[in-house]
Order: C-alpha cells, then structure tokens, then sequence
C-alpha cells in the first residue's frame, strides 16, 4: 500500500531482474480482463497468498537464472497506444443490469472500475496489466476496502500520501474515496516511482514499502513477496 514504510529486518541483496518468475501461482487468468471468471480470480488470489513463504526461499536460486526480460516485459506500453483525456469519467451505472462494484460505491460496476484502472495506466505511460495487478493485489478491485493502516480503495492510497500526490502529480486535490481519483492518483505515484528507481521491481517496492524506507533500508522480506507476486500476476492478465 502507498505512504506505508514497513519497519522490518533488512533483507540484503537484490531480487530485481528475477522477481517475475519466482511465484509459483495457483490458476491462470485467460482471456480479457472484462470477462475473466471471477472465481478464477478469487482462486488465483487465495493461491498467491500461499505461495509466499516458498517465494523466498525460491527468489535466491532464480536470481541467477531470469536476468531482467520479463521485469521489463511487463511494463512495456506499445508505441501508439492512445492517451484518455484527464478529464476522462465512465457515466455512472444507472440499470439493473449493471451490478454494483462495493457495498461503498453502488454507482460503479466491476467492468467501469477495470476501466478506470486500464485508462489511468495508459494516461500515465503504464502498461494497463500492471496497474491492474497492482490493484487486485492491494484490494481485489474493490473501492471499499480500507486497509488496518487507512489505505484506501483501488489502488490502497493512504490519506496523507494523496493529499500530497494530488497537487503535485495532478496538480489537483484528490478524493481517493472516488474510484477515478483513487485509480489516477495511485497510477501516477507508481509512475513517479519508476521515473525516480528506473526499474519495475524498485518501482512497485517503493509503491509498497515507501521511497525514503526503500532508500535507506532495501528491501523488505515482506515487500519481496509483494513485487515477486505482482509481476507475475501481472504477465497473467490480458488487458
């Protein structure tokens, strides 16, 4: 989650190049996002959570074997590819047909909310797959969720890091209690930290453990797990 340091041993070393293939995953996410089996997801999630612990013990062996072509397959954005205005908003569901996204925000189905995702990472030169595994990790697309921290919604953004982010990324305040502002602010601290560590990997850890805590300490065990389990979930989807 965003704005949170973890204050935890200092894990030595670099995973970097090889965080992509060190999570054995449960499931496969197949076909486009707008349509992937929601139990599949679920089962892909709770798969995750279990292959933590072997995740670093495997991280060290596969150093030496991955080199860096997926950490930087993953964000890759095609040449082309076509910038949403910022002003960009999906009308609000107003049938029945279009089933509420949260408990919190019954204005939003699932489908608008992977949009908001998809155009933010786009809008930030970020390859839209990884912006949505970053939040199906944080929150499982789920604009409700606020974390034991105060995280909140998509993209878990903390409070006082968006009241930051805004201006300075967006150069507007934000509300990260609204879908739109969650997903773009969250897309353009995840850019700023690529812009800043110039690698993937830095990147999410610093999106996770706190840019100054990344800096001074390394990387966590914990935040390990984080970025291994992200960019391979990440070369999963189809956007």
């Amino acid at each position: 989650m965003v704005g949170m340091p973890k204050r935890r041993r200092i894990l030595s070393g670099a995973l970097l190049g090889a965080a992509a293939t060190a999570l054995t995953v449960k499931g496969v996410v197949s076909g486009p996002l707008g349509s992937t089996n929601q139990t599949h997801l679920d089962e892909l999630q709770h798969g995750l959570g279990a292959s933590k612990d072997a995740a670093v013990a495997q991280s060290r062996t596969v150093i030496d074997q991955a080199g860096a072509r997926l950490v930087a397959a993953v964000v890759h954005v095609p040449p082309g590819s076509p910038a949403p205005a910022a002003s960009t908003r999906p009308t609000p569901a107003s049938t029945a047909t279009a089933a509420p996204a949260t408990s919190a925000d019954r204005t939003y189905s699932r489908r608008m909310l992977r949009q908001l995702l998809r155009e933010a990472a786009i809008r930030h030169k970020l390859d839209p797959k990884l912006v949505l595994a970053v939040s199906y990790w944080e929150s499982g697309w789920d604009q409700s969720k606020v974390s034991e921290t105060g995280a909140r919604g998509l993209m878990q953004v903390q409070p006082d890091t968006a009241k930051e982010a805004g201006p300075s990324l967006l150069g507007r305040p934000v509300d990260i209690q609204d879908p739109y502002d969650n997903a773009d602010v969250g897309a353009a601290i995840l850019r700023e930290n690529l812009d800043t560590f110039k690698d993937p990997a830095m990147a999410l850890a610093a999106y996770y453990q706190g840019p100054t805590s990344l800096r001074d300490s390394g990387m966590f065990p914990d935040t390990q797990q984080y970025v291994q389990g992200i960019l391979d979930l990440a070369t999963r989807m189809t956007p």
